[in-house]
């Protein structure tokens, strides 16, 4: 069954909200982050199917996340 590729960005949004990473961030950059995500040029950038959708998104948190220290397991321990 294939996915709804308009649903991507809501269905990747609801699993990393649940994450252990994002808990460990301070409220301005979960907002910084979400106000990258809602840039006219971001949303350019999400496109294709549901899955090539999800893998942007990804890799745009993981950016984010490196941008913020990240370092594995024990970060911000």
């Amino acid at each position: 069954m294939n996915k709804n590729k308009e649903n991507a960005q809501a269905d990747w949004t609801d699993m990393i909200i649940k994450s252990w990473t994002w808990a460990k961030l301070t409220n301005e950059e979960k907002n910084k982050f979400g106000d990258e995500l809602n840039k006219e040029v971001t949303q350019k950038i999400i496109s294709g199917t549901y899955k090539q959708r999800v893998a942007i998104l990804s890799t745009l948190y993981s950016m984010f996340l490196e941008g913020c220290g990240y370092n594995g397991g024990n970060w911000r321990d």
